[in-house]
């Protein structure tokens, strides 16, 4: 079970959308719940148009936008506790990235939860700047909740959270690699603070063959390799379920699009998260987190329990 939870918040009521599943999380679990703000007075402070670029450091525009966080995360703090929610509220300083991160090691954060908003196209690169930088520095889970598709939002009024957990089974993606099995013991833990059960799944991708003597590529796999692939994937999956949770099913399909296939499964099992490891590389190399988690990420509807592991 989780001891520390972090959510951060910017004040906006989007942020403040990954407050009701934290603050359900953290009633089941017992865990406390650190609402973080980060104040970055680069973000606010206005430039002095010119040849150079200068900042022009207002004292009293600094003061007035601290204590709105301050009351911001004072008013969110009585209604978590308000709702039976063990909380902390922290008003941080500097660069906000770089300052979560440390707070969460600081404070031993186990999982993070967030909001994004999935975006596909450079303008968000893919994610959202915020989502996407913390992605690619946090050393520990972050549970990903699309804005826009929560079923139940924060009253501000009511100061009101209501649960909304999934409910549904948990979809763990794997590929055969160490590195992907990374996530199990975290989606084991998040399936077991939300009671849900956990589906293994993984997908064969035919590979295309040499057509000697052209040394082109076939678009048609070797059926008996494909095979042999396919057997042995499920045999794979097997013995990952067999160090999970019990209960825990597995699940192998073929398909040439990887991503495609672990959305059209979450449909399938009408999946009540995703979670998947990722390189979180930076760069446009990798687009931030990688082809596949970030394909799954962009069009799942569901939240997704993402891993980065550390080198």
């Amino acid at each position: 079970m989780y001891t520390t939870l972090l959510v951060p918040i910017d004040g906006s009521k989007f942020s403040a959308r990954a407050l009701p599943v934290a603050a359900a999380l953290a009633r089941r679990t017992g865990a406390t719940l650190h609402v973080a703000l980060v104040n970055d007075p680069s973000a606010y402070i206005p430039f002095v148009p010119g040849e150079v670029a200068v900042p022009l450091y207002d004292a009293d525009l600094v003061k007035e936008r601290r204590e709105a966080d301050q009351l911001t995360i004072d008013r969110e703090v009585v209604a978590l506790t308000a709702q039976g929610v063990r909380a902390v509220g922290t008003l941080l300083d500097g660069t906000v990235v770089e300052t979560l991160v440390e707070y969460g090691q600081q404070i031993a954060s186990e999982l993070t939860i967030m909001t994004t908003h999935g975006r596909g196209g450079f303008a968000r690169l893919r994610l959202g700047s915020i989502a996407t930088a913390y992605l690619t520095r946090a050393t520990t889970p972050v549970l990903l909740v699309h804005g826009t598709e929560l079923s139940a939002e924060h009253s501000e009024e009511k100061g009101e959270y209501a649960p909304t957990l999934p409910t549904a089974p948990l979809l763990c993606a794997l590929d055969g690699s160490p590195f992907a099995e990374t996530m199990l013991p975290h989606a084991a833990q998040f399936a077991d603070a939300c009671g849900l059960t956990i589906e293994l799944f993984s997908v064969t991708t035919p590979h295309s063959v040499d057509m000697a003597p052209f040394g082109t590529e076939s678009l048609l796999a070797d059926p008996t390799a494909l095979q042999l692939e396919e057997e042995g994937r499920r045999a794979y999956l097997t013995r990952m379920a067999a160090a999970c949770p019990p209960g825990t099913t597995t699940h192998c399909v073929t398909d040439m699009t990887a991503g495609r296939a672990i959305l059209e499964e979450a449909v399938r099992i009408n999946a009540g998260a995703i979670a998947m490891a990722t390189h979180g590389r930076g760069g446009l190399s990798r687009m931030v987190l990688g082809s596949v988690a970030d394909e799954v990420l962009r069009h799942a509807t569901v939240p997704m329990l993402i891993y980065r592991p550390e080198k």
